[in-house]
C-alpha cells in the first residue's frame, strides 16, 4: 500500500519539481517514517508519510501552506 500511495502522490510533486527533486522529497519523507516508526501498521505509515510531506520546506516554499494543506487532504483520501 505504501508504494501505491507514493506513486499516486509523485505526479503532483513531479509536475512542479521534476523527477529528481520529487524523488528526493519523497525519499526524505519515506526515510523519516521508516526510521521513526518501525512497529506501526501500513496505514499509519502512509499517514505519517503524508504528514512529513506536509512539513517539507521545499513544498511549503513552492506551494504555500494553504495549497500544501489542500494537497495533504487530497492525498489522505488515497488511504481511505
Amino acid at each position: 500500500m505504501f508504494d501505491l500511495i507514493r506513486e499516486k502522490i509523485k505526479p503532483d510533486i513531479e509536475s512542479v519539481f521534476g523527477s529528481a527533486m520529487s524523488n528526493l522529497i519523497l525519499n526524505k519523507a519515506k526515510i523519516k517514517v521508516s526510521s521513526e516508526n518501525n512497529n506501526t501498521d501500513e496505514i499509519t505509515k502512509c499517514r505519517l508519510f503524508i504528514e512529513h510531506l506536509g512539513k517539507d520546506d521545499k513544498l511549503l516554499a513552492m506551494w504555500g501552506s494553504l495549497e500544501v494543506v489542500e494537497k495533504i487532504s487530497k492525498w489522505m483520501k488515497y488511504i481511505n
